[in-house]
């Protein structure tokens, strides 16, 4: 009967060591399985990303080409209004500067 217990606990820690090693087995299945996953999610983000910043970059292009002269024009407007504001200003300046130190002496003495 002894030799019956043994066998059977033998058995048992056998079918446990076994049961072990398929778990173990199936455990690093699903990590390279998860891996491969990941690699291949990453790899396909990676040509969407592409993908779409060169439809970005195409579409980008596309539109600099017609607002370029715009800007180029918007550019030359802005400094002809710049000229023309600094030369109202210099041709009124001593004007200005008459006007500023006439108020600034006229000192009213009258208490």
């Amino acid at each position: 009967m002894e030799k019956k217990s043994a066998e059977t606990i033998q058995t048992l820690l056998d079918a446990e060591k076994e049961a072990a090693q398929v778990v173990e087995k199936a455990r690093k299945e699903r990590d390279a399985r998860l891996k491969r996953a990941v690699a291949e999610a990453d790899a396909e983000i990676s040509a969407y990303r592409a993908q779409k910043e060169k439809e970005h970059v195409a579409e980008r292009e596309k539109h600099e080409g017609t607002s370029g002269t715009s800007k180029e024009k918007i550019a030359v407007d802005a400094d002809q209004k710049v000229k023309e504001m600094q030369a109202e200003a210099a041709k009124n300046r001593e004007q200005v500067v008459q006007m500023l130190r006439d108020l600034v002496l006229a000192v009213d003495t009258s208490v």
